[in-house]
């Protein structure tokens, strides 16, 4: 139940990008405002999710697993899109090679949607067919990967969303984690307004 993780170079590198993210934000009431709202919504999403979600003892397709495959990746995206448009608000964005931000922007889209999602998919759609054999088969031809169908995947689990799943899945982590990221925010720019930084 701990709500650290395991230290590896992946975790290192999104560390290191939240810091880079806390030294050059430059929030406005509008950002935090516009940035909350997808923070909450992807936090929610990913509660909802690690309520249905039991790891290596039963295929989870109940909540919004039966509408995505990855909800919790759903989630930490519109998190991360939240965090950015809070900290470096998009519109704000000065279009220069120059400007780390946009480097930021850049380089976050690049590694997630180039590198990132498509190894963690093989190798969790790997282990779960290995698992699950065709009833992964067929839960991963009928749902999609990240946008969302319309209609409820119905496979017949009577599984019901639980805050203790949610704990033991470590989200709780999570949300202390959110928490502390926008108070550093919020911190550097009060630093940064009283010429502290």
């Amino acid at each position: 139940m701990a709500w650290l993780k395991k230290p590896t170079w992946r975790l290192a590198l999104c560390y290191l990008g939240i810091l880079v993210l806390i030294y050059f934000s430059e929030p406005t009431w509008v950002s935090l405002g516009v940035g909350l709202v997808f923070i909450a919504t992807g936090q929610l999403l990913r509660v909802w999710a690690a309520g249905h979600l039991v790891k290596n003892k039963r295929l989870t397709t109940t909540g919004p697993y039966a509408y995505v495959k990855n909800p919790l990746y759903v989630g930490a995206i519109t998190i991360v899109i939240g965090f950015c448009i809070v900290g470096m608000p998009p519109w704000n964005l000065r279009l220069s090679a120059g400007d780390p931000r946009l480097i930021l922007y850049l380089v976050f889209i690049a590694a997630f949607f180039l590198y990132y999602m498509p190894r963690k998919m093989k190798i969790e759609g790997d282990r779960l067919r290995a698992i699950y054999g065709d009833d992964y088969t067929r839960y991963e031809k009928s749902v999609p990967d990240m946008v969302p169908r319309l209609t409820p995947y119905r496979s017949g689990d009577p599984w019901r969303w639980t805050w203790k799943q949610t704990v033991d899945n470590s989200e709780h982590g999570t949300i202390m984690s959110l928490c502390l990221g926008l108070a550093l925010i919020l911190l550097r720019t009060w630093l940064r307004s009283n010429d502290v930084l």
